[in-house]
């Protein structure tokens, strides 16, 4: 289990959890489908699901939101389902970098994604927002500044 308690971490081991999760997303993709560039929209997201139940991972499932974003809903996610439901900073963080990787792979640039909503203690699904690099953090300075990025998550649920 990747449960944690962000806070304890700190900023340099959230940022490790990140990228290491980003890492295995850029080896994961190959592991879906031997030409993944082939595969219509949905049927990556149908084989993308079934590699992460196959891998005990969960299940994920994409909704579009915009023309400049996607969001995807992680149920079982195994970095939120072992986090106590009154730990309140729990975030997942190596789960947003592998979908980074992943998508960021497929795409053949660079994807991010922001989690706008953790499912830590079974309050299922986390919810995960993804697009651009400029699209991503115009979304997080508008939580910073009191937006609510979740909406657009809520929108697609």
């Amino acid at each position: 289990m990747l449960s944690h308690r962000c806070a304890e971490l700190g900023p340099p081991g959230v940022r490790a959890l990140r990228e290491a999760g980003y890492r295995a997303g850029i080896e994961v993709l190959p592991t879906v489908a031997d030409v993944p560039e082939s595969l219509s929209p949905a049927e990556f997201w149908d084989a993308l699901d079934r590699r992460f139940r196959r891998a005990g991972m969960g299940s994920i499932r994409f909704e579009p939101v915009s023309s400049t974003l996607g969001a995807i809903a992680w149920r079982e996610s195994p970095e939120a389902g072992g986090t106590r439901s009154d730990v309140r900073d729990a975030r997942c963080h190596f789960a947003a970098g592998l979908l980074a990787g992943i998508l960021s792979r497929a795409a053949a640039r660079t994807v991010d994604v922001l989690e706008v909503r953790c499912g830590a203690g079974g309050a299922e699904p986390c919810w995960f927002l993804f697009g651009t690099v400029a699209r991503i953090r115009e979304l997080q300075a508008s939580r910073v500044a009191g937006g609510r990025a979740d909406r657009a998550a809520e929108t697609a649920s």
